[in-house]
């Protein structure tokens, strides 16, 4: 599958919001593959309850060239944390296999934020697609974009490839573009490494390998 800009710069903006709310998700740990070289959309410095503030919100709207962050208000910290755990959801039900409840809930989601798709160019950026009018509240605004870039995916029957990294104690969402949609970890020299060392000396521990 070929992944426009416009849905990698949705689906990278969902994950990093996801993973700023997700209970339990370990800090700093990369959130995976929606761009080159296998890094944008990943959680950098967000953590779990970071999005607590108006100036975390547009501290996230502006990482994600949302136009009019300013704009935000005390309103939106709320409504992005309520959109934001319907979001999770809709992933949830993505890797899980549940489509027509992904499907449900993202059309509810597109509808109740108001989400009108337009061709638009701004600040020397070609023509992009804005999924909502930049007079709608911010959090809805980042909503729909999010729910837009998960609507196309779950079109074009990719939905499980988004996914929550397979370590145990990493909760971290990524989205794997890989080919065979083999991918297990969020970042394979954080996560994926820590498992293959442990996988290695539980082996050493079980006989079942020889001693380096």
């Amino acid at each position: 599958m070929t992944f426009g800009a416009d849905q990698l710069e949705a689906l990278a903006e969902c994950i990093d919001l996801v993973n700023a709310l997700r209970p339990g998700r370990q800090a700093g740990v990369a959130a995976g593959a929606a761009g080159s070289a296998g890094s944008a959309g990943s959680a950098g410095s967000w953590s779990a309850g970071r999005l607590a503030t108006v100036a975390d919100v547009v501290a996230f709207a502006r990482r994600h060239r949302v136009v009019n962050a300013s704009a935000a208000r005390l309103s939106d910290v709320t409504r992005l944390g309520e959109l934001g755990s319907r979001l999770d959801a809709i992933i949830v039900a993505c890797e899980t296999g549940a489509g027509a409840a992904a499907i449900e809930e993202i059309n509810a989601l597109l509808a109740e934020t108001g989400a009108v798709p337009q061709i638009v160019a701004h600040d020397g950026r070609g023509p992009h697609i804005h999924v909502s009018r930049a007079t709608a509240p911010l959090a809805d605004r980042i909503a729909a974009h999010c729910a837009m870039g998960l609507a196309e995916l779950v079109v074009a029957g990719q939905a499980t490839r988004i996914r929550t990294c397979a370590a145990p104690d990493c909760r971290s969402v990524f989205l794997d573009l890989s080919r065979n949609q083999a991918r297990r970890y969020c970042d394979s020299r954080t996560c994926g490494n820590r498992q293959h060392v442990a996988a290695y000396r539980s082996r050493r521990g079980s006989g079942r390998c020889p001693p380096a």
